[in-house]
């Protein structure tokens, strides 16, 4: 299956929207929008819209414990992956692919741009393992239904 495709997906669900964070935010701010909205990520973003990086729960969790520097005092930018070391999808990437690059990168959640370089989207591993799941249900229903009826007749329709 196809980026878009999830994506679009997602938008049927609702679950499309893209939240951001600026730069300049508190570590506390942050934790409390992600709790709030039931997200593991945020865009960070400057004054000018312009992606700056990503932040997830993990981030600030690994990167402020031990540090005796209270999260109210902490800025999400000095916390973030920076765009330089963000890994972006495409559209027309594959589930498969994205799988394979979060599984080996240990990250959750991977920015999806369009052709023209704009933010559409972000796929977290959940959404791709959902999708999975849902494929492997239906191959395991078709298989079940032929192992059960393996000519085609359906004699109590």
């Amino acid at each position: 299956m196809l980026t878009k495709e999830i994506l679009e997906k997602k938008k049927e669900q609702g679950t499309h929207k893209v939240y951001t964070i600026a730069g300049n935010t508190s570590a506390f701010e942050a934790i409390s929008k992600l709790d709030e909205l039931k997200i593991g990520s945020l865009i960070v973003i400057n004054d000018k819209n312009e992606i700056l990086g990503i932040v997830s729960e993990r981030d600030i969790l690994y990167k402020c414990y031990n540090s005796g520097i209270p999260l109210k005092e902490r800025n999400i930018k000095d916390l973030m992956t920076s765009k330089e070391d963000l890994i972006i999808g495409k559209m027309d990437d594959d589930t498969q692919y994205l799988r394979n690059v979060m599984t080996q990168k240990r990250i959750r959640h991977i920015p999806i741009i369009d052709d023209s370089d704009q933010l559409v989207g972000i796929i977290s591993s959940g959404d791709i393992l959902k999708n999975e799941l849902k494929v492997t249900e239906k191959e395991a229903r078709l298989l079940r239904e032929h192992i059960r009826n393996p000519f085609g007749i359906h004699l109590y329709e």
